[in-house]
């Protein structure tokens, strides 16, 4: 079985090894994602996910993606308190909303099935939504729950094919995310963005093409959602500022 970001110990849901497990909101709470600068982005999102994140794309080992940035410095995400809560009013990404679970497939398989993660905390016998029942049959949560999976996996399937578009276009180009921060500069590398030169010089065909599969839309909401670097920067000035010693006065 593939192990995903996030996710420590992945195995299929099975009626008889899970029918007792009931899931709870953890301890924690969104603290599994902590160590993360980046998530995956379905283009569904970017209308919400636009206004709080840069959103660019990837290149992934299956092909190029999207994904939003959450973080300026590797395994950290600025979008969480100590205590594992999300930033208040923020869009949280679906990528994070489906944990503990996921569809995979096994090796040399290539039907999806829905996992879960047994490492999560939030997963007991006594409190909670109920997995199954005690006949073994799937609870109403369980069946909501698969929708939503591969409704997610859907949309991913139709954002690997935007940006792979995008790409045989010629319109991605390598670009560095730089954040200043009182004088000092961090850079990250690895993303790919739209090349608004190049999307202005499309032929009117191609631009109704994008504009009938809704394309048009996604790429304008990535394009302005760049402008959250400064919000992530700011984030991470506020962090440094609260992790920094207290200055200490003259001794008397």
């Amino acid at each position: 079985m593939t192990t995903l970001l996030m996710y420590e110990r992945v195995v299929p849901v099975n009626r008889d090894a899970h029918r007792t497990w009931r899931i709870r909101p953890g301890a924690h709470k969104l603290a599994f994602a902590r160590a993360t600068n980046s998530v995956l982005l379905a283009g569904t999102e970017l209308p919400l996910a636009a206004l709080d994140y840069p959103c660019v794309f990837v290149q992934a080992d299956e092909g190029i993606t999207m994904v939003a940035v959450i973080g300026l410095r590797d395994h950290e995400n600025l979008m969480l308190d100590e205590a594992g809560n999300w930033a208040a009013h923020s869009y949280v990404p679906a990528f994070v909303r489906r944990y503990p679970f996921v569809l995979a497939t096994e090796a040399g398989q290539d039907a999806m099935t829905v996992c879960l993660d047994e490492a999560f905390e939030g997963f007991n016998s006594e409190e909670g939504e109920a997995l199954f029942t005690a006949e073994g049959e799937e609870t109403p949560y369980l069946a909501q729950l698969k929708q939503f999976l591969l409704a997610y996996h859907q949309d991913m399937t139709a954002t690997a094919r935007f940006a792979t578009r995008l790409n045989e276009l010629g319109l991605l180009v390598d670009r560095s995310i730089d954040a200043d921060l009182a004088g000092n500069k961090l850079t990250l590398n690895g993303f790919k963005v739209v090349d608004e030169a190049r999307l202005r010089a499309l032929s009117p065909e191609v631009v109704h093409e994008l504009f009938s599969s809704g394309a048009l839309g996604w790429i304008h909401a990535h394009l302005l959602s760049l402008n959250n670097v400064t919000r992530l920067g700011a984030r991470l000035a506020q962090r440094l500022q609260a992790d920094a010693p207290p200055a200490t006065g003259p001794v008397h």
